[in-house]
């Protein structure tokens, strides 16, 4: 949810009518998944898991790695249906992950092509994991009733709004930002068009906005409280920039602009949840080992 890298001065009226109505068309969609949960959001997210792993693979293809696109989508959908039938339990995830790294190892073993093996094994199990694992992050919030006893289960549609939000706030901010006071570069041969102050500016932004947000929240979820606040804030403000970050230095190294096309004015998935894809993580683990 790149806002600074997805906004330019001199947009063109016919790309911004584009990006207004899929802005229009795609978000309600995304939030009536939310709002439902269950199966229709898993299968949101499998498909956005399976759409995100795609494109990664045909960046990663520009490459000398030629990534194992099947097993690869096949692993990166594995990840958001096992944490949805098997929130809690301590193996899951290992277990996913170690299936994964010697099958896909197995099947570049016996191809008769398979060459290149360090980097087509080691390129499919990351960008599964990156696509899947890091997506799958939404299914455990909105499905945090499900390990909380007693919690209502809109809550998790909630807190996924909180992140949604604030990852917002961050993005939004950091343009404005950046745009209005930035002068040094934050990693200019990653994306020459983030600022230090652009994103300083919007750690602090996300901050204050979080204070708010979360009071609200605490008003029908009460497990929030300053602290908490303050820690979410900054959480997301390192970790929105950070998501977005990884997301262009693989476009930059694959020479592309963007991810895909799929989504008209806006690029490919990942170039739309490249910043939630690091705070929905960094959210959900705050989220475990301090609140819940």
């Amino acid at each position: 949810m790149s806002v600074e890298a997805g906004l330019a001065p001199s947009l063109p009226r016919q790309d911004l009518k584009r990006r207004l109505v899929t802005a229009i068309v795609l978000g309600p969609v995304f939030l009536l998944a939310v709002a439902v949960g269950g199966l229709v959001f898993l299968g949101a997210m499998m498909l956005l898991a399976g759409v995100a792993a795609w494109e990664f693979f045909r960046m990663a293809g520009r490459k000398s790695g030629r990534p194992r696109a099947a097993p690869g989508i096949g692993l990166a959908l594995a990840f958001p249906a096992l944490l949805y039938w098997s929130p809690s339990h301590p193996l899951a995830i290992p277990a996913l992950v170690t299936v994964g790294v010697l099958g896909i190892a197995l099947a570049q073993l016996l191809d008769p092509d398979g060459e290149e093996m360090l980097a087509a094994v080691s390129t499919t199990v990351y960008g599964s994991a990156y696509a899947g694992l890091l997506l799958a992050h939404f299914v455990l919030i909105r499905e945090v009733s499900r390990v909380v006893p007693g919690m209502p289960y809109w809550s998790g549609a909630l807190l996924v709004g909180v992140t949604v939000a604030l990852t917002w706030v961050n993005d939004s901010s950091a343009y404005v930002i950046g745009r209005r006071w930035g002068r040094r570069k934050l990693i200019a041969r990653v994306s020459p068009g983030k600022t230090v102050e652009g994103a300083v500016g919007a750690l602090l932004v996300t901050v204050l906005a979080a204070v708010p947000t979360l009071w609200l929240v605490d008003r029908w979820v009460p497990l929030f409280d300053l602290r908490d606040a303050l820690a979410v804030g900054t959480l997301v403000g390192v970790a929105a920039p950070l998501g977005d970050l990884v997301e262009s230095a693989f476009k930059r190294d694959a020479g592309v602009k963007d991810a895909s096309d799929l989504v008209p004015g806006h690029g490919g998935v990942l170039d739309r949840f490249d910043s939630l894809m690091a705070v929905a993580p960094a959210f959900w683990y705050y989220l475990w080992a301090v609140v819940l």
